[in-house]
Formats: C-alpha cells, structure tokens, sequence
C-alpha cells in the first residue's frame, strides 16, 4: 500500500477509537522504539506497521515485512538471516536475508506469536547486539533496523505456557498498540465499504451503479469475525456477482444470506429471541461446520479459502467442539 493510499484510506478514520490508536502510532513513530502490535486476524495490524514506518524518520528507507507462520524454522532462519553460497543443499549462492534487507529501515515481523523458542533466541541476540551472521558464515555483520512485531494470540498466557520466551516479549514490546477489531470501529464501515467496492470495481473490471438497500444494511450491522479482510472478501464476491450494476443480496456468501429459506420473503426470519452473544456464537458454529464440510474436514484448505491461519481455526473447532 503506498503512502497516499495510507492517507486516503487509512488516516481519516471516524472512530474515536481508531483515531486513538493511530496517536499512539505517530507518537511512537518519532522512536526508534521496539513496537508490538496487538490485535485479531485480518484487524490491519499491517496497515499500522506501514503507519508507523512512514511517521517515522526511516520512511524513505526500506520497509521489509515477512509473515512467520509461512515458513517452516529452518526456511524461517534463512529467510531471516540469509545464508551463504553452500551453507545447505540448494544454496547455490549468497542471499540477504531479511533483516540485512531491512538495515537502516523498518522489519515487520507479522505473527510473530508463532515463532519457535529456538528462532526466539536467535532473534533476541540480533536485537540485542544488532548483528547478524549468515547462515554458513562466521562472519557478523553490523545491522540498524527499527522493529515492528504484530500478534493475534494472548501473549500472557502463551508465556505461562513455555511457547513464548518472557525475555524476548519485553524485548520486543517497548510499546504496545492494540489495533481494534473492525465491529469496535463501526464508524468506518461505510467509508471503508464504499473504498471496497471501489477498488474491487477496477480489479474485476466491473462497473457498479448500485446496491440494494438490505445489503447495505447488512454491510453496516454484520460484525465482521474476520475483520477486514472478511469485508474485502464479502465485497469482492458481491461485485463478481452483482447484476447489471447492482449488488444484490445473491451476492452475500450463503452462510450469511439474509434471504428466509423457507418463505423467501423480503423480512428477516428468525426462530426465536436470542441474546445477541448466543446468537453470534450460534452463527459462527454453524459457518465453521460449514465451511469445513466444504473441505471434509480439511483444516489447511478451509483456513486457506476462508483466509485464517491453521491455527486459529483449530482453536474455532476446539471452542465450539466441532470434530
């Protein structure tokens, strides 16, 4: 995302709570402090490390981001530090890793929550002492990055679990920003669906001239499990199959039709009165077993098509007990 698209986008936010978090970003960009970044998959934790990055005064320097949950530890370490030509099978020549890419700019180390003790170790060494060595060499090299980690996990109790090392978190975590979930920030959703469609209409070349007024409704009350990157999904299927210029409610995925199965009337249809938490917890049981029996049951392809990682929807499965 360039710079004006940031500020276009992502800047005239209308919730308080939003706007409270992006101050913290501009203060905490005027640092060379560590930055932790905390919120739910899909939130924009991204999108505020590239906020921090061009607030700061590395902006027209590198930003280099790399997602650790998509590399194995070994690929991981190689990927982090570089290596050199026969330091392993395949190394055929000398590669920069990513930190030594990064130097004088900004690292975004996204899920970093997932990284292995023994990746945690190497890591904190490099922030510490800000050196590196490839891997195959002896030789260590001298870096200058300002780091940006960001996580979807509970990092309290994964350090209670032994899964995450406490001398590396505070290392890491100099100042704590907690990016708010999209149903936190509702003020946005109208500005931000209208930025949706716009950018869908020119990837798929398709010309939108309207919306039904249900949908709207819809867009603007739903409450976004998977945060933003749920409504660009959700936008982009309804654009595809809008008709003739129009987004119907055909367009919504079928687990959140709001079309009655039985009548097929223009009204909502429920059951009976619920809570609101019950029913929120009801629907997001009955999509999970859902989706996945669209997959039989296969965890990496129903994660992948509903964009999760592995292991949030295995705690999904384990929280609602599905099998």
């Amino acid at each position: 995302m360039t710079n004006a698209n940031l500020k276009s986008y992502h800047l005239k936010s209308k919730s308080p709570l939003y706007n409270k978090m992006l101050h913290l970003c501009q203060k905490a960009a005027k640092s060379n402090a560590n930055v932790l970044l905390i919120g739910e998959s899909g939130s924009g934790k991204e999108v505020a490390a590239h906020c921090l990055h061009y607030k700061s005064n590395r902006s027209e320097k590198p930003f280099v981001s790399i997602n650790c949950t998509s590399y194995t530890q070994s690929l991981l370490e190689s990927e982090l530090f570089g290596y050199e030509a026969g330091a392993f099978t395949g190394a055929t020549k000398t590669k920069k890793g990513k930190i030594e890419t990064s130097n004088t700019g900004t690292l975004f180390l996204d899920e970093i929550g997932d990284l292995s003790l023994l990746t945690q170790v190497k890591l904190l060494r490099t922030i510490e002492q800000k050196k590196i060595q490839r891997l195959g060499s002896n030789k260590e090299l001298d870096v200058d990055f300002r780091l940006i980690s960001a996580t979807n996990i509970d990092v309290s109790n994964a350090i209670k679990e032994n899964r995450f090392r406490e001398d590396f978190f505070y290392r890491i975590s100099t100042i704590v920003i907690k990016v708010p979930a999209l149903r936190e920030r509702k003020e946005d959703l109208k500005d931000l669906t209208d930025y949706m469609i716009a950018k869908s209409q020119r990837e798929h070349q398709i010309e939108i001239t309207g919306i039904e007024p249900r949908v709207k409704n819809f867009l603007i009350e739903y409450d976004y499990p998977g945060n933003i990157r749920e409504l660009k999904n959700i936008v982009d299927r309804m654009v595809v199959l809008s008709e003739n210029g129009i987004i119907t409610e055909d367009g919504l995925p079928i687990m959140h039709s709001i079309k009655s199965s039985t009548t097929r009337q223009n009204k909502y249809a429920f059951k009976e009165l619920l809570h609101y938490k019950d029913f929120k917890e009801q629907s997001e049981k009955a999509y999970f077993k859902w989706v996945l029996d669209q997959f039989n049951g296969n965890v990496n392809k129903t994660a992948e098509a509903i964009q999760m990682s592995s292991r949030q929807l295995f705690n999904k499965i384990n929280q609602y007990g599905l099998k």
